[in-house]
Order: C-alpha cells, then structure tokens, then sequence
C-alpha cells in the first residue's frame, strides 16, 4: 500500500523540476540556511522543529531544520509528528503504508518500528484515515528527499490528542525505540496565527524561551496565558521530553521568521521557527 500526496500542486509544486527548484532556492534566500550555519554545528541530533505551511511561506525557515539534518550523522528512521487538522482518526494515528509518494519519488515507512509503537502503548493506533488528507506531515517529505543525502526510512504520527500527558508517553515509547535503532524525530508545527505582527512575535518568542529551557508544563501554561495558537504543541513536547530522556543539552532557535516577512503584509500573520536538539 501506498499513501498518495495530498497537498502536491497546493502547498507545494506538483512538478518534480519546479519542486526541485524552490526548494533549492530556499536555502539561498535570505531567510536560507545555506552557508549560514555555525561551523561548531552539532553532527548529532535528536530532532527539530520544523514548520508546515505552504512552501512560499514557511520554506525558507524550514530549510534551516533540514539543512541542519543534512549535515548530521545518519539515523536509521526520521519520526515525523504532525498535529492532525481535519479532526479525523485516532488520538495517535500511526500509518501502515509501506511507502510515501511525493513528486520526488517515494519514502520507505519503518513498518517494524510502528508496530514496535503500537506493542508498547495503547495510545498508539494504526489509523490511514488520519493521513489521507492531512498536510502536516507530507510537506515535511519533499525536504527530505531533497536534503537528506543518504538512505532513511520514517515514521508518520499524526496527533489529535496533543495533551502534556500524551507528549509524555509518546516520548518515553520513543526513547524505547531509540534503544532498539538510531532515530531523530521531526516535530511539525507552524507557530501563532493571524493577528498582528509584533502581537504574533512576542507570542512566539515567550513560548520558544520555555522550548528552549526544556520547560514543558511551563510551555503548555504559557500558551494558554498568552491565547499562543501554536499548531503543533503535542509533537513539540514531545521532542522536549525526548530530549529530557536522553539527558541532552538545551535546544536552540536556528530560526524564526513571520509570513509578513515573505509578503509584506504585516496584520494578520503566522510564526514560523526551526530548533534544533542536540543529542548529547
């Protein structure tokens, strides 16, 4: 079985050459990571926080998670957790198809590690449905393809239940998994939506300051304080408590940038940021 692009020719081109094409001029633009990166860059990672919106907006800033990826040692499995937009499925969606299409070819899903989820917590369920439409995972894969240079499988997630307390059992199934191979996780969320600018910004800024320090109750109470719309929080707190798990140094922001700063029009944006976390 295989699971069909969705969003291809909406949230990204449906043409291989042209798809080939943004992506390259992401990590030349001058919201790019290209040549930006710290030359002390770690080559060990955990995993990072990537945003999920149409190419034209987010990709430059997730250029700087995947080139970051790209220069690190290789994992075997690529744990992608996206929060789940069309309400559809199970609370932890898992996905049993064997491969993943994208107009740049096709990734192998890591079958063993899914059921290895599924044997190790009940919140784990293998549901399709909960792919079939949704984006926030797929946009993640042409990245990949185009980035990663060298052989590896991944493990879709979709989220409906986004709570602290499944981020906490999610992450210590994970960390079970990462005794058995060597995997990094991508946790996908854009950031804050549709108000203001500099609104949107000190949101954004707040809540990545309690990400950073590793602060996860803290992360979750800011949010609701601050009415911060981040859409990805389940698979962030994850990738914390993951992070906790293996003892590890606090991530970084590599990058954040605001829609505005892609069109211009500063009055109803959306916040987009790329951390990364450093395995110790």
């Amino acid at each position: 079985m295989e699971r069909l692009p969705a969003v291809s020719g909406y949230f990204y081109p449906e043409s291989k050459t042209e798809l080939e094409k943004m992506i390259r001029s992401f990590f030349e633009s001058e919201q790019g990571a290209f040549d930006r990166l710290q030359y002390n860059h770690t080559t060990s990672l955990n995993g990072v926080v990537c945003p999920h919106a149409g190419y034209l907006f987010s990709g430059g800033v997730a250029a700087w998670s995947f080139y970051s990826l790209s220069r690190c040692e290789p994992v075997d499995t690529l744990v992608i957790i996206g929060p789940n937009h069309r309400g559809l499925g199970k609370r932890v969606a898992l996905s049993s198809a064997e491969h993943w299409l994208t107009p740049l070819g096709k990734m192998e899903v890591d079958l063993e590690s899914v059921d290895f989820l599924v044997s190790q917590d009940p919140i784990f369920s293998i549901d399709n449905r909960a792919h079939l439409h949704e984006h926030s995972v797929e946009v993640q894969i042409p990245m990949l393809q185009y980035c990663i240079p060298y052989p590896v499988r991944i493990l879709p997630i979709i989220l409906l239940d986004q709570t602290e307390e499944n981020a906490l059992r999610m992450a210590q199934s994970l960390f079970q998994l990462a005794q058995r191979k060597k995997i990094a996780i991508i946790a996908s969320s854009d950031f804050s939506h549709y108000e203001d600018d500099s609104v949107i910004r000190e949101k954004d800024l707040a809540c990545i300051s309690q990400i950073i320090n590793l602060q996860t109750p803290a992360f979750y109470s800011l949010m609701r304080k601050l009415g911060a719309s981040i859409c990805g929080p389940g698979g962030i707190a994850t990738l914390m408590e993951f992070q906790k798990f293996h003892h590890s140094s606090s991530p970084s922001l590599l990058h954040y940038a605001t829609s505005g700063d892609i069109n211009g029009q500063y009055d109803q944006v959306v916040g987009y940021a790329s951390l990364l976390f450093p395995k110790k």
